[in-house]
């Protein structure tokens, strides 16, 4: 009788022996795999930031391109009559400005014309909101807009 109770109590011990073993390994591998998503997770996380930072180094470098092609061809003189800028509005005239100055490109107009109507802003909001410009280029381009204003008045 001694002895079947001894050889229980050996099995149950060995049970939870081997029972403890399995969850200490399984608790193991459950950190491991969490500081491996971790891991992974801050990787990510640079990558995506890396990524952004990029495009944006990308549209400045176009926005320089531009501006450079725009510098070698030269100041465009274009005379009033070619213009016919009494019959467009302000927006045309601004739109026109920036792409002749290189601060946008005409892809980058195209969006922003589209954009006008989705988001009711003026032509230069839209830009702003966009990034295409910053404030410092919008007062520069309502200043000019005012003084070709004036002259045509004249």
């Amino acid at each position: 009788m001694i002895l079947p109770i001894i050889i229980l109590i050996v099995i149950v011990g060995v049970f939870l022996f081997i029972y403890q073993m399995i969850s200490q390994n399984k608790i193991f591998k459950l950190n491991a795999l969490a500081s491996q998503k971790k891991t992974a997770k801050s990787k990510y996380e640079f990558m995506m930031d890396q990524t952004k930072m990029l495009k944006k180094e990308c549209e400045e470098k176009e926005r320089q391109l531009t501006t450079l092609r725009n510098n070698q061809e030269g100041i465009k003189t274009i005379s009033l009559e070619d213009l016919d800028i009494e019959d467009i509005d302000e927006n045309e005239k601004v739109s026109r400005y920036l792409i002749q100055e290189g601060k946008i490109t005409m892809e980058q107009n195209e969006k922003v014309l589209q954009k006008m109507n989705i988001l009711q802003m003026d032509y230069l909001g839209v830009c702003m909101t966009l990034g295409f410009i910053n404030l410092d280029t919008a007062k520069k381009a309502i200043k000019i807009n005012k003084i070709i204003s004036r002259t045509i008045a004249f």
